[in-house]
């Protein structure tokens, strides 16, 4: 079923390490035009594992372990594409979904010291299931120190269920011992109300405490939303849980 999946800035990623765990941060590197073609072009790939792949704050793995990775090519001038992908369970009894892969691209730069943005566009592919899942969504994010606004909007979203539209808001703490705190809520708007049973809006939300340990990122997120299990497709996919998770960057 959300968000990203692009996982741009450090807070997006701790977010939604119910979400996933791939990083970009073009906006933290390219600090001048100058600087930007000096770097050049980058590669990194990441891989981990979360004990629930989260998405927007429903369970997209039945609420059981993902293995995720994804891969990342920055040209050094703003632009960025790149690819991730994650283990799912939707529990259908027939034409069981295997895996999600996501396709990204798009443009981020500073303003100056304190100001950024992020604009793009990414593609939703699941494999393995021959129901019609595949959705695309634009977005645009805007950093102001640490904190995060976002907006993302789908013409039709996962399953054909019509135009759907979302808002976030996050913010980073810096704690002792290197530890990082990020804040996350997000407003989840769909045009029908055939997607939820009766309802056409939810809130998303999370807290999630994390560390770097070299190119290592451990993270804990309490991760939850405003939805009843009745509400949820009749899963507890949506009842707040600690997601854990573990994710190398090289």
């Amino acid at each position: 079923m959300e968000v990203k999946k692009h996982k741009i800035a450090t807070i997006f990623a701790g977010a939604l390490l119910a979400l996933g765990t791939a990083n970009l941060s073009n906006a933290e590197e390219n600090t001048s035009s100058s600087s930007t073609q000096e770097e050049g072009i980058s590669f990194s790939a990441n891989l981990g594992m979360v004990s629930d792949y989260r998405f927007r704050g429903i369970s997209q793995k039945d609420r059981n372990p993902a293995i995720q990775g994804g891969l990342d090519l920055d040209f050094g001038n703003g632009f960025y594409v790149g690819t991730w992908a994650s283990q799912v369970d939707f529990d259908y009894e027939v034409d069981e979904t295997d895996y999600e892969q996501d396709f990204y691209g798009g443009f981020s730069a500073d303003i100056n010291d304190s100001i950024s943005y992020d604009v793009g566009y990414i593609y939703y592919a699941y494999h393995g299931s021959d129901q019609d899942e595949d959705y695309w969504e634009v977005y645009s994010n805007l950093s102001i120190k640490d904190l995060t606004l976002g907006f993302a909007y789908s013409p039709d979203y996962w399953a054909q269920s019509d135009e759907f539209y979302y808002t976030f808001a996050e913010y980073s703490f810096s704690l002792p011992a290197e530890l990082s705190l990020d804040l996350h809520v997000g407003y989840n708007i769909f045009k029908e109300d055939e997607f939820l049973y009766e309802e056409d809006n939810y809130i998303d939300y999370s807290a999630t405490l994390s560390r770097d340990f070299g190119g290592l990122n451990l993270s804990a997120a309490y991760v939850g939303t405003n939805l009843s299990k009745k509400e949820c497709f009749d899963y507890d996919w949506c009842e707040p849980s600690l997601v854990v998770g573990a994710t190398y960057t090289w």
